[in-house]
């Protein structure tokens, strides 16, 4: 009797409250979120766990399914109750409002996710996601979302699927007909009770165990970054002694070439997006290069030189003050007067004239106009935008080349006065020139047809060269040559490349890349070096700041560098971090081993920055464990300093 009683009792709730009409949108994204994800393992995640487990390459049927378990959860039982719960005292249209709102927005970040993963092994922010998006429908070119043919359908298909569910879901609500109530209540019920089965055995941790919404949620509003509240509460001194712990590395004794160079003009020459697979000093013959092959008979040249963030933002700050940085400094400063520490603002207590000369980018999200200020630059000279025509810079990025050339052009016509006035005057000058001419995707130059994606970029790089020499000839003939450090470099290398399907892609999706990392550099430092110096051993960005005030025999406001001199002897014994983690993967290099870790959150090992396969690690072996410890700290510590410095070289109002 109080069986019934009770079935009667449920059948009548079931009919008042219709907790399966509430829940069948969100049917949809937890199918298709399992759907995707079985897509995406057979493509390589299968593989990549397994080895992670062990070398053999293969998952039984059982351990596959395991991986799935965490999806059953989130989608079948965690979230429905979170739905349910939070809409229970609603009345039922209200109930379906937000039901079909959560549900079709996920819907469609995961449907869009599927076709970022297929550009770039990994996901994007809901931000990134926004603005390509915005970009494509104000400039109507979808280059930047292009979908494989698969990938759109896919998009669509899942898409109308959520909005059915939803139309079923509204137009069922009067109707006597309770097939879609209890159908959905059914296969909720059949999903919570595999995942609780499948929730049983114990297995081994994996690469892909957590659920394919988490990942992607994690890749749009969290970081794999150590908790900043923990970092935060330690002061700058102690946060620097654990960088030093971290990277196994301390400051080195008097350098060799200390004060060197005292008085000498500094001049930054820093290509944009250039790799050191198209121009590299230490290497080619720069037989069509004449103004670099000039400088490299008395300069130092690294083999193995690396970016510290593949961002330009992210890269200036770091050349110019010896720090790591993983966000945008800019948007951070807000409309603060910060004072960052670094070789700029040293330079320009020392007596230097200090000037950026180049593109800036001001848009809300990274305000480089505010950080160029920061880091002490006295004059920042940008070419005459248009911000109805370039907005948000992509013109400047993504249009003719042309219109870049000539911006370039403007700027290094003022850079190229300024130094014969600052010789006329004897007054010495840090300037640096950041041409946009090379942004990837590289570009064609006019009436010069390249054969390949490194030809191009060959090619881009040899025309700047001719702008070097511009430069060069102005300060020969100022008499200020034989006493001027001359940077050649790169902010970053190649990261976004067209495919034969004439989309953007990441030139290597997913991975850390050679090709993205490694740039080019030289330091000319003529009268002290009289023959070429090779460095073979990794160097950074971090330590462009360190070498440049060592040469000059500058020492104050240097307390908190993170890199050092590139002739350090000891600089082979340093953990090089490489941040990467908006692309997909990041990782760092020590005593000649490369660590990647993946989206996943798999590490893999290798003796070159080229992974493969069998260069993974047991997903919870001691070496992936720290591995993934040293990323998620350092990580934090850097954000964590960031915050500190922010507060600390803010003046009082």
């Amino acid at each position: 009797m109080c069986s019934k009683t009770g079935v009667r009792k449920f059948k009548w709730w079931c009919e008042q409250k219709k907790p399966g009409l509430t829940l069948l949108p969100w049917l949809v994204p937890a199918v298709s979120a399992l759907s995707l994800k079985y897509i995406i393992l057979c493509i390589r995640g299968f593989r990549e766990s397994a080895l992670g487990l062990r070398s053999a390459g293969f998952l039984t049927v059982a351990e596959k399914v395991l991986l799935f378990r965490s999806d059953l959860l989130l989608g079948f039982v965690l979230m429905p109750v979170v739905l349910f719960c939070l809409t229970y005292f609603l009345p039922i249209y209200a109930r379906l409002a937000v039901s079909a709102t959560v549900s079709l927005l996920a819907q469609i970040l995961l449907a869009m996710e599927a076709g970022v993963y297929g550009a770039t092994n990994g996901f994007a922010t809901v931000k990134t996601l926004w603005t390509v998006t915005m970009w494509a429908l104000t400039k109507h070119d979808g280059s930047i979302i292009w979908m494989l043919p698969i990938e759109a359908a896919g998009l669509v298909v899942w898409v109308v699927a959520a909005v059915l569910a939803i139309v079923i879901a509204f137009a069922s609500v009067r109707r006597p007909g309770r097939w879609a109530n209890y159908m959905c209540l059914s296969i909720f019920g059949v999903g919570a009770a595999v995942s609780v089965l499948a929730a049983v055995p114990r297995s081994p941790r994996l690469a892909w165990s957590p659920p394919l919404l988490e990942m992607t949620a994690h890749a749009a509003w969290a970081d794999t970054d150590t908790d900043d509240a923990n970092m935060r509460a330690r002061s700058i001194p102690e946060l620097n002694q654990l960088y030093r712990k971290d990277s196994h590395f301390q400051q080195a004794s008097p350098s060799t070439f200390f004060g060197s160079a005292k008085d000498y003009n500094v001049l930054f020459f820093v290509l944009e997006a250039t790799s050191a697979r198209v121009f590299d000093p230490a290497i080619d013959s720069l037989r069509d290069m004449p103004s670099v092959r000039r400088l490299r008979p008395h300069a130092f040249v690294a083999a193995k030189h690396y970016t510290t963030f593949p961002g330009t933002s992210q890269a200036v700050f770091s050349l110019f003050t010896s720090l790591y940085i993983k966000s945008e400094v800019g948007a951070a400063i807000g409309d603060r007067q910060i004072e960052f520490p670094g070789m700029v603002r040293s330079l320009r207590s020392a007596g230097y004239q200090t000037a950026y000369y180049g593109y800036v980018w001001n848009v809300e999200k990274a305000r480089d106009d505010r950080m160029l200020k920061s880091l002490g630059f006295d004059k920042i000279v940008g070419p005459s935008i248009d911000d109805a025509v370039d907005k948000g810079g992509w013109e400047t990025f993504l249009g003719p080349i042309s219109y870049v050339e000539k911006n370039d052009l403007q700027v290094l016509g003022a850079l190229r006065d300024d130094i014969h006035r600052w010789t006329a005057g004897k007054q010495k000058f840090t300037a640096a020139f950041f041409p946009e001419i090379a942004h990837d995707p590289w570009r064609e130059l006019p009436g010069r047809k390249s054969a390949s994606q490194e030809q191009r970029g060959h090619a881009l790089a040899v025309y700047q060269d001719a702008w070097l020499g511009t430069l060069i000839d102005e300060l020969e003939r100022d008499g200020a040559l034989d006493h001027t450090i001359i940077v050649v470099t790169a902010d970053h290398g190649l990261r976004w490349s067209p495919a034969p399907e004439q989309h953007l892609q990441l030139a290597s999706p997913g991975k850390l890349d050679d090709a993205t990392l490694r740039v080019p550099l030289l330091i000319y430092v003529p009268e002290v070096l009289k023959h070429t110096v090779t460095l073979e051993q990794p160097t950074s960005h971090l330590d462009m700041a360190p070498t440049i005030l060592d040469l000059l025999g500058v020492t104050a406001g240097r307390e908190l560098e993170e890199g050092t001199t590139l002739w350090n002897p000891d600089i082979t014994k340093r953990r090089l971090f490489l941040w990467m983690d908006p692309y997909g993967a990041t990782g760092f290099v020590e005593n000649g081993s490369y660590y990647m870790r993946t989206v996943s959150g798999t590490i893999l090992k290798s003796d070159s920055l080229r992974f493969e396969d069998g260069n993974t690690l047991p997903f919870d072996g001691s070496e992936s464990t720290a591995a993934r410890q040293a990323l998620a700290e350092q990580g934090g510590l850097q954000n964590a300093l960031l915050f500190h410095l922010l507060d600390r070289h803010s003046p009082p109002h």
